[in-house]
């Protein structure tokens, strides 16, 4: 009787444990370089944002800016609030 309770403690760990990493997957940041530049399009409020710059090279930095920050976050509205403009639902 004492191994079978002792067994049922291992699955339960091992099942707790498998639903807890699951549960973790959903929220680990992407490592950067997965996302390939080809792979997305900015979306148009974020290029609105980098033509408000007056000059080229400005425009050209403020773009590479939101694609690192996409690069690293993976997620459009993350992106906006790191620039600074707001959420899209």
């Amino acid at each position: 009787m004492d191994f079978a309770i002792e067994l049922l403690w291992i699955v339960a760990f091992v099942f707790a444990t498998h639903r807890v990493s699951s549960v973790a997957k959903q929220f680990a940041p992407i490592p950067p370089g997965t996302i390939d530049k080809q792979d997305y399009e900015v979306p148009d409020d974020l290029v609105a944002i980098t033509l408000q710059e007056n000059e080229v090279w400005a425009q050209e930095e403020v773009m590479r800016v939101v694609r690192e920050r996409y690069e690293e976050l993976g997620d459009w509205n993350k992106v906006r609030v790191a620039v600074g403009v707001g959420r899209i639902d």
